[in-house]
C-alpha cells in the first residue's frame, strides 16, 4: 500500500514538472513534493483496454470551448496537455488546467472512496505536492473529499492555498500556493486534473491569493475540462 500512493504522487509530480518547466513558482500551487512513503489506498483497477498509442495521441490533442490548448504531448505512456482559461478570474489571473490520462495500472488507479484517505498519514501524502514551509503553515487552506465531474462520475479532489511571508536581514521572501486537483478512474482509464492560476498581480497575503483564484472557480474549471474526457469513460 506504501507503494501505490508513492506511485501515485510521483506519476503526478513527473507531469508537474514536464508540463509546467519544474519551477517552484511561488503563485502556481504546483509545490515541490515528490510523495512519501506511508499507507495508501488498495487498487481497484482492471488490466483490460490499455489505451493504444493512437488513443494517446488523440487524447493529448482535445480542444475545450473557452480554452486555449499547449504542450500536447504523450509522455511515459500518458496523453497530458495544458488548457488556459480565455476568461480571466474575478481577481484578474487566468487558470491553468494540466491534464492527464492514462491506462490504469496498481500505481494510480486506487480506491476513490474519500474515507480510505482519512488518517494522517494518507493526508500527509495528498500534501507532499506542497513545499514544506506550507503545509506547516498555520494558514494553509485545505480541503479534501469525493466531486462528480460529471453525472454518474465521481472522483476525488484536494485544494490548497497557502501563504507565508518570511522577515530576515537579507530581505522578505513570499511563497504562496493554490491549487485544485482531482483525479477520477473506471477501473481501465485514470485522469488527473490541476487547475491553477496564472498572471494577476502578486499576492502579498492569503486573502490576496484566494482572491486571484477562488476554489469555486478552480472546480469549476477542472469540471469543465473534465466534460470533454468525460465520454471516454465507462466505455
Amino acid at each position: 500500500m506504501k507503494k501505490l500512493l508513492f506511485g501515485f504522487c510521483a506519476a503526478l509530480s513527473l507531469f508537474a514538472l514536464v508540463a509546467c518547466g519544474g519551477d517552484d513558482d511561488a503563485g502556481n500551487g504546483n509545490g515541490n513534493g515528490n510523495g512519501g512513503g506511508g499507507s495508501g489506498p488498495t487498487s481497484s483497477a482492471g488490466s483490460d483496454a490499455t489505451p493504444t498509442a493512437e488513443d494517446l495521441e488523440r487524447l493529448s490533442t482535445i480542444d475545450i470551448p473557452g480554452f486555449t490548448r499547449s504542450d500536447s504531448r504523450v509522455i511515459a505512456s500518458a496523453a497530458n496537455a495544458l488548457y488556459t482559461s480565455t476568461e480571466e478570474t474575478a481577481g484578474g489571473a487566468n487558470i491553468l488546467v494540466t491534464v492527464r490520462v492514462a491506462g490504469c495500472d496498481p500505481f494510480i488507479c486506487g480506491t476513490l472512496d474519500p474515507k480510505d484517505y482519512e488518517d494522517a498519514e494518507a493526508q500527509r501524502n495528498l500534501k507532499s505536492v506542497l513545499s514544506t514551509a506550507l503545509i506547516e503553515s498555520p494558514g494553509l487552506v485545505w480541503d479534501f473529499g469525493s466531486t462528480e465531474l460529471a453525472p454518474g462520475k465521481t472522483g476525488l479532489h484536494t485544494y490548497a492555498a497557502g501563504y507565508l511571508e518570511t522577515t530576515e536581514a537579507s530581505g522578505t521572501s513570499r511563497v504562496s500556493a493554490n491549487a485544485y486537483r482531482a483525479w477520477y478512474h473506471d477501473g481501465n482509464l485514470h485522469i488527473y486534473i490541476e487547475a491553477f492560476q496564472r498572471g494577476g498581480d502578486s499576492p502579498q497575503s492569503l486573502d490576496d491569493v484566494t482572491t486571484l483564484m477562488s476554489m469555486a472557480e478552480a472546480e469549476k474549471a477542472a469540471k469543465d475540462v473534465f466534460a470533454a474526457f468525460a465520454p471516454e469513460f465507462g466505455k
